[in-house]
């Protein structure tokens, strides 16, 4: 009985260091607040944890539309060749996390508010394909810096839109 607990003592001194070195460490979740905005109107707004401990970098994802499937037509030589595809149409933001430390992130942020005007036909009879047509904003990857605690607005190029940014500590 005696070695078995002179053998168990530096296993239970391990874990209890252990438990008291994880339970000292604070978390660290950094926060994204995330607001659209159309002509004044708020359209979209959304939270997410861009960076804890456990998962690390997240990104913040957000899309409402539909697809609009078209189809190719493609010929070389004799050969025709088909193919469908599809376009997305709608409300989507995606927001990377390319760096993200203790006190800011620096964000690739990609913004598409898009409709659908309509298909046409084009190409040779023997080989029409389709193109879809859709207006609105279109913006990809667009690199923001943030501290924690700051709210900034990210350049959309479309004075009809205005997308608001703040970062901060999750525990606050």
């Amino acid at each position: 009985m005696n070695r078995i607990i002179k053998a168990l003592v530096p296993v239970i001194i391990t874990g209890a260091s252990i438990t008291c070195a994880h339970a000292e460490v604070t978390s660290l979740q950094q926060q994204l607040d995330v607001a659209l905005y159309k002509d004044g109107h708020q359209i979209a707004t959304g939270t997410s944890i861009i960076k804890d401990e456990i998962v690390g970098k997240a990104p913040y994802a957000m899309r409402s539309g539909t697809e609009i499937g078209y189809g190719k037509c493609t010929k070389v030589g004799n050969a025709t060749s088909l193919a469908s595809d599809s376009v997305f149409v709608g409300l989507a933001m995606f927001i990377d996390p390319v760096v993200v430390d203790g006190t800011r992130a620096k964000l690739s942020v990609s913004v598409q508010d898009t409709e659908f005007v309509g298909k046409h036909e084009d190409g040779p009879a023997d080989c029409r394909s389709e193109t879809v047509s859709t207006k609105g904003l279109k913006v990809n990857k667009v690199i923001v810096d943030i501290a924690d605690g700051q709210s900034i607005d990210v350049p959309l190029g479309d004075p009809h839109y205005r997308l608001a940014l703040k970062l901060h500590n999750a525990d606050l």
